[in-house]
C-alpha cells in the first residue's frame, strides 16, 4: 500500500472516530443532566447509560490517539 493511500485511510478513520466522539459527548451530556434531574430507580438506569457513554468516549479517545501516532510515525519515516 502506498503512503498516500495509508494516510488517506488513516485520515478517514480519524474522521469517523471524531464524529462518533461528538455523538457520544452529546448523548453523555444529555443523559448525565437528566440523571441529575430525576429521582428513584430511573436515576440508576440513567447513570448506567451515562457510564456506558463515558466508556465509549474514553475508548474513542485512545483509538484517535493511536491513529495520530501512526500518522506521526509515517511523517517521521517518510517525511
Amino acid at each position: 500500500m502506498k503512503n498516500n493511500d495509508l494516510v488517506d485511510l488513516l485520515s478517514k478513520k480519524a474522521d469517523i472516530i471524531y464524529k462518533k466522539t461528538i455523538i457520544l459527548l452529546a448523548a453523555a451530556g444529555g443523559s448525565g443532566s437528566y440523571t441529575i434531574a430525576t429521582n428513584g430507580t430511573a436515576q440508576i438506569g440513567l447513570f448506567v447509560l451515562f457510564s456506558f457513554f463515558t466508556i465509549g468516549i474514553i475508548i474513542n479517545y485512545f483509538d484517535l490517539n493511536t491513529t495520530k501516532k501512526r500518522l506521526d510515525d509515517l511523517e517521521v519515516n517518510y517525511g
